[in-house]
């Protein structure tokens, strides 16, 4: 096979994925969301256990896991109508505050350089929650979230030079959507059967966040969206496979999660708005799992940290 032959269907793609979130930005969200966000959730899921799971303590991660699963438990009471919504989002922050607290805690042999700059985090994090900007700062924390494959991939490239290319292909598509937000598109119109769907889309930006960028911020964060399900679902696994000769889902566990993925597609069609609180519950916890990981990884790459070691 030619590489033009490789390369010509992944430029298809993403020529067609750059148009969609530029003229139908809603419905690719509500279908990219329905067909890919629970597999996407699944297979990194796999590739941080493959990539990142032998390389610290268990204890550090019955931490991680124990803060993880008390998030979960209130976002499916969330789901389940018996807690409020609201005063989930306080959770969320407080959830990620305790993880960056298991990562400053954590008994590494490093250096204050490290440390000082995950403490700063943290104490943005305060400065923000009390003086109310609790929404905002989750909202661009999930805007943030969706171009963490490119710290996994130059953290890849950092280990192994042979996959610095991987790195800079993911860098480039990434440069996609920073393009979009800065174009000014004012977008187009609205199918009618997917109105009633905008506040879904509407609500990833912050309200005071107006003006004639805001149609082109929002094609730009559907189009990281649907890049971060790329590259986590095909590019990074393809890599770790590469790199460890094994897959980072078992067939066994491939099998379940279609069949899991299959009934939550039978969910949203049901029943959009409450599959979506559902998924959130999944969503949430590999969302706020990237953090503490890639803060280790960045604590291990300041200093200078063998990352096979366990500390």
């Amino acid at each position: 096979m030619t590489t033009m032959s490789r390369t010509l269907p992944h430029a298809v793609f993403l020529t067609a994925l750059v148009l969609l979130a530029l003229w139908l930005p809603l419905p690719l969200y509500l279908t990219a969301l329905a067909l890919f966000g629970l597999p996407h959730v699944i297979w990194e899921m796999g590739f941080i256990r493959s990539r990142y799971a032998a390389r610290w303590p268990l204890n550090w991660w019955y931490a991680v896991w124990a803060v993880l699963l008390v998030q979960a438990g209130i976002r499916t009471a969330v789901w389940l109508g018996s807690y409020p919504a609201s005063s989930s989002l306080i959770v969320d922050l407080l959830t990620l505050l305790l993880l960056i607290l298991i990562v400053l805690l954590t008994p590494l042999r490093t250096g204050w350089l490290a440390r000082a700059a995950v403490l700063c985090v943290a104490c943005t994090l305060m400065w923000l929650l009390e003086h109310g900007h609790t929404l905002t700062v989750l909202l661009l924390l999930a805007m943030a979230h969706n171009f963490t494959p490119l710290a996994m991939a130059w953290d890849m490239a950092r280990e192994d030079p042979q996959f610095r290319s991987l790195a800079w292909k993911i860098s480039a598509l990434f440069m996609l959507p920073v393009v979009v937000a800065g174009s000014g598109w004012a977008g187009a119109a609205v199918p009618p059967p997917v109105l009633v769907y905008t506040p879904l889309l509407d609500g990833q930006l912050p309200t005071e966040w107006d003006g004639t960028h805001r149609q082109a911020l929002l094609s730009a964060i559907v189009l990281a969206q649907c890049l971060h399900y790329y590259s986590v679902i095909y590019l990074l696994p393809r890599a770790e496979i590469e790199r460890t000769g094994k897959t980072v889902l078992s067939t066994s566990m491939q099998m379940g999660a279609l069949i899991v993925v299959a009934l939550m597609l039978v969910y949203y069609i049901v029943d959009y708005g409450a599959a979506r609180k559902l998924y959130a519950v999944a969503a949430g916890m590999h969302a706020w799992l990237e953090w503490p990981v890639l803060l280790m990884a960045f604590i291990f790459t300041v200093n200078h940290v063998v990352p096979t070691q366990k500390c």
